[in-house]
């Protein structure tokens, strides 16, 4: 018993901690390596941020049809709408309850309602 509990810790709970030690010492020798950098452009706080958010910064771009009177603008503010979002969601959710359904012994008439209900859903 003793040496199964030794094994354990030896091979799992050591290797844990020293990769996590190393992953510690890595992330903080990169930010003092960044803070570092920084400090040489001898920028204002205000300019650092303002330089941080224009290379972070991503645009917002929406692929919408040109046509605002064709059947694909209407089909495209259809899918795009919140209550379409939250009906695909719920019609997941019900999708995975129907799969968690299934149970060994279960009558052919309770499989054939849960695979229709997999096709429904």
């Amino acid at each position: 018993m003793e040496m199964s509990i030794f094994y354990v810790v030896y091979f799992v709970v050591f290797p844990f901690f020293f990769v996590n030690i190393f992953v510690a010492l890595i992330i903080i020798t990169f930010q003092e390596q960044g803070d570092k950098m920084m400090e040489e452009y001898s920028l204002e706080k205000n300019e650092r941020a303002c330089i941080d958010f224009a290379i972070s910064a991503k645009p917002l771009t929406r692929h919408m049809p040109q046509n605002k009177q064709s059947f694909q603008y209407r089909m495209w503010q259809f899918v795009v709408s919140p209550p379409f979002e939250y009906t695909i969601m719920a019609m997941i959710a019900l999708n995975t309850i129907v799969l968690m359904m299934k149970f060994y012994g279960a009558s052919v008439a309770y499989e054939n309602a849960l695979r229709v209900f997999n096709i429904v859903f």
